[in-house]
């Protein structure tokens, strides 16, 4: 399943998820180096939701795959992190306070949203529209840490 030009400007894709997007091409987001899991997968597109604390990350490659994004800092109290130098300059120097930074929300037994993963946040440069999922050094965060989304 992939998505279909509409324009030069405008991408038509119908999200398994989320139902018909129109996604603007001057929106998508790169991931040169995919998702872990999804290397092969390197564009995406970020829709908004009700909420401000979260937003779903859609794969513009493949309608089936969509990842659920939180603001750690509103979700997560006492939340900081220091990104490597390294995966700023991947990104291609982007400056860490202008990188948004989500972590991805996952299910666990099968009811709400009910964990993030503070260990490997997802850092996108906003103003080139590239991304990279970081994995961070730091051993306070796990990969299923409990949060609360109502």
């Amino acid at each position: 399943m992939s998505a279909a030009m509409v324009s030069a400007d405008v991408v038509l894709l119908d999200s398994v998820l989320l139902g018909p997007l129109e996604i603007r091409t001057d929106t998508v987001i790169t991931f040169p180096a995919g998702l872990p899991g999804f290397v092969t997968l390197r564009r995406f597109a970020l829709v908004e939701t009700q909420r401000d604390d979260l937003v779903w990350l859609q794969s513009v490659d493949d309608a089936g795959l969509t990842f659920l994004l939180a603001d750690p800092f509103a979700l997560v109290p006492g939340f900081e992190v220091e990104l490597p130098a390294a995966d700023l300059a991947a990104l291609g120097g982007a400056d860490a306070n202008q990188a948004l930074l989500v972590l991805t929300v996952v299910q666990l037994d099968g009811g709400l949203p009910t964990a993030a993963n503070l260990q490997s946040p997802v850092v996108i440069d906003r103003e080139r529209r590239v991304g990279r999922q970081v994995v961070l050094p730091d051993s306070r965060y796990g990969m299923h840490h409990p949060i609360a989304i109502g």
